[in-house]
């Protein structure tokens, strides 16, 4: 195999308030605090442009990532928007690096556990020894935040395949330090990638890429 035909590339954060109120002597109080804003699920990342990464276009935005280092692509916002840039990159990484490449993203891209030895059981039996053929790669369309906390996120990925049909990949993200870690499942009980008719009304949608040079 010379490389992956298929793109293997929950509440809303509920912000409370405190409810006391500070009595000061007899006759004034401090009205509570105000709750914080909610995130916005349905925020588009800004200033996004694409760059290629083994044949195949990811995006990177002011929200991240802002650091790529060969394979591994680290350093997102906290917000939605963040962890939908983050579950593109890491998923597309994770599933079309190089066999040279895909230890140093495993380990730096996915949370320690039975998920992440189960897909590295899985990848050490293929090989991935060039980028996806010109042609054959397939085109991110958007993402949306199906279920957000400020550390963990709930992600689906839509994607144009080559033969036109479109894909669903769902995928959770684990807020580490300053990005995201793809969780992977250790026993899968549905498949993550499934066949779908259209994209979501609230699909975050991506611009039209224009391409930067490799990275």
């Amino acid at each position: 195999m010379h490389y992956s035909k298929g793109l293997t590339v929950s509440a809303v954060f509920a912000a409370v308030a405190g409810a006391g109120v500070l009595v000061v002597g007899c006759s004034s109080s401090t009205p509570p605090p105000a709750a914080p804003e909610r995130p916005d699920l349905h925020a588009a990342p800004t200033h996004v442009r694409w760059v290629d990464f083994q044949g195949v276009q990811v995006p990177v935005a002011d929200q991240g990532p802002r650091r790529i280092d060969g394979p591994v692509a680290t350093g997102y916002d906290p917000s939605p928007s963040g962890a939908g840039l983050a579950a593109i990159e890491s998923t597309v990484r994770m599933s079309i690096a190089e066999d040279a490449q895909w230890a140093q993203v495993g380990q730096q891209l996915l949370t320690a556990g039975p998920g992440r030895d189960r897909w590295a059981t899985a990848r050490v039996q293929v090989s991935i020894t060039g980028p996806v053929p010109a042609g054959a790669a397939p085109r991110v369309l958007g993402y949306t935040v199906i279920d957000y906390t400020p550390a963990r996120a709930d992600v689906a990925i839509y994607t144009r395949q080559v033969d036109g049909s479109l894909t669903r990949n769902a995928v959770r993200e684990i807020r580490h330090e300053d990005s995201w870690l793809l969780d992977l499942p250790a026993t899968p009980h549905t498949p993550s990638v499934a066949a779908v008719t259209g994209t979501p009304a609230d699909m975050v949608h991506l611009p039209v890429r224009t391409q930067e040079p490799t990275r």
